[in-house]
Order: C-alpha cells, then structure tokens, then sequence
C-alpha cells in the first residue's frame, strides 16, 4: 500500500470461488449453491476482538498466538508486541503468515504476507487513533506506539486468500491478485 492510497485490498471483493480440497463427503457443491457473503468477511475482521496469527519458527514448526488487530482503510493490520517476541522474530525471517478467527461454525482464515506498517506521519496516527479507540476503552492505559512499528511490533497483512464457511456446504474462497 503506497502511503498516498487509501483503499487496501479487503475494500473490494475479490473472485469467489469454492475450494477444492473439500472431499464430496462433506457436501459442498463444485458449482453453485450457497457462498460466505464478502460483507460478513468485512464485519467480522472489523468486529474481532483478536486475531490468531500463525508464523513459522526457523525449524519450519508453526508458532500460533493471538493479537490485536483492525481492519482500517481496506486493509488489516495486527499489532504483535515487543520486537523480541518470538512471533516478531519470525516475521522478520519468514513474512509468511496465516490469521484466524474465533469460530469454528463460523470460520474466516486470511493466508498472505506480513509486511512493514506505511511510513507515512499522517497513516500512521490515523492507525493508531483507529486502534486505540478500538482498544483503548475507559480505564484503559494502552497507546499505540507507532514509532516502534519500524522495529517490527506492527504489521500489514497483504493477503493472498481468504477462506470462510459457516457450515460446510457454503465453504468460500477469495483470492486476491498478485500485486
């Protein structure tokens, strides 16, 4: 996302199509039937409290936490914590991650890249403004902290494809051009 662009890749739907690894047994149609609308895509990312990021360790083992994160301008950004943390450790080496909702009747899984959050001044305090007000309720002392997002404790996703069912039969899948 350039720093001038507002508009990411979650503000307009993707092609839809159904996955191809479900086997016939669990009855959904190769063409047709019912899809995973792309509007309960959008509320959901919007309305998480958390998201379940996976990385992969040096070994090759995946590593799964859950994080804060927000939709914001088209686009999804989670917010990981100390650059020392092991799942920021392996974002630096391998940008390949996979985020998960809660739900399992009601799933939504992003597979894509985690990438640098724009260095964009104005971006940035939007972002954190967006965030804090999403996290920061009463009683609340969190503050963003954009000036630690270059050491690696805040990400963009650039997402590759999106899965979603609610119950098998409307498994749906997204991809996202190549940029």
């Amino acid at each position: 996302m350039s720093a001038k662009s507002t508009i990411g890749p979650f503000a307009v739907e993707p092609p839809r199509e159904r996955p191809d690894s479900p086997p016939p047994s669990y009855g959904v149609p190769r063409e047709g039937g019912d899809f995973v609308e792309w509007s309960t895509i959008i509320d959901r990312l919007t309305d998480a409290p958390g998201y379940w990021i996976a990385t992969v360790m040096p070994n090759g083992t995946p590593h799964v936490v859950p994080v804060w994160g927000i939709l914001f301008e088209g686009d999804l950004f989670l917010e990981t914590g100390s650059p020392a943390t092991v799942k920021n450790r392996n974002l630096k080496a391998n940008p390949n991650v996979v985020v998960h909702l809660d739900g399992v009747d009601d799933a939504i899984i992003v597979r894509g890249v985690a990438e640098r959050v724009p260095a964009d001044p104005a971006f940035r305090a939007r972002l954190a403004a967006a965030m804090k007000g999403k996290y920061g309720g009463e009683g609340s002392e969190y503050e963003p902290e954009p000036e630690r997002w270059d050491l690696g404790s805040a990400w963009r996703i650039a997402p590759e494809s999106v899965l979603a069912w609610r119950e098998m039969p409307t498994a749906t899948r997204w991809r996202f051009p190549k940029a």
